[in-house]
């Protein structure tokens, strides 16, 4: 543990500094925390960790492995766009859901994640906007819809 804590703080000032990190909000299913760092131009790492209001309430903690599409649009008048990078996504969920009708009682679910979205960045803000079909495996098979808007800030 204490050694995956020095190499976290070893490789923090090196993304801070290369402007790859990005730490913001998301609204939606969760609404909370959102992070994301840039590996490459082609892929990134992205993280949620929030409350779940849709259905029933929980906790949500999400991480997902991007592949980035970065794309240049062009206008009629042939200026380019390339604000725009679509994403696709795989990666996992945890939630810590309260049981219908028992009080004081939760339900862990653990689930998997693949889905997309697109980010419009503009100087060093990103605006994203995702859909993340879920299945859950733990405790039992079921399927689930997530997502939301989501606002970056990066260093």
């Amino acid at each position: 543990m204490k050694k995956m804590l020095i190499v976290l703080l070893m490789i923090m000032p090196a993304a801070l500094a290369a402007g790859n990190l990005g730490v913001g909000v998301i609204l939606g299913s969760p609404t909370g925390l959102s992070l994301k760092y840039l590996v490459s131009q082609s892929s990134a790492l992205s993280a949620h960790a929030g409350w779940s209001f849709i259905n029933t309430a929980g906790i949500h903690v999400t991480a997902d492995y991007q592949h980035l599409f970065p794309v240049v649009f062009t206008t009629e008048e042939g200026a380019t766009i390339d604000d725009f990078t679509p994403y696709i996504a795989v990666g996992g969920r945890f939630r810590f859901k309260e049981v219908e009708g028992v009080e004081d009682d939760t339900e862990f679910h653990l689930g998997v994640r693949m889905g997309g979205g697109i980010e419009y960045n503009v100087s060093r803000f990103g605006i994203f906007l995702e859909v993340m079909p879920v299945v859950d495996v733990i405790p039992s098979t079921d399927f689930d819809l997530e997502g939301g808007l989501g606002f970056l800030f990066y260093f």
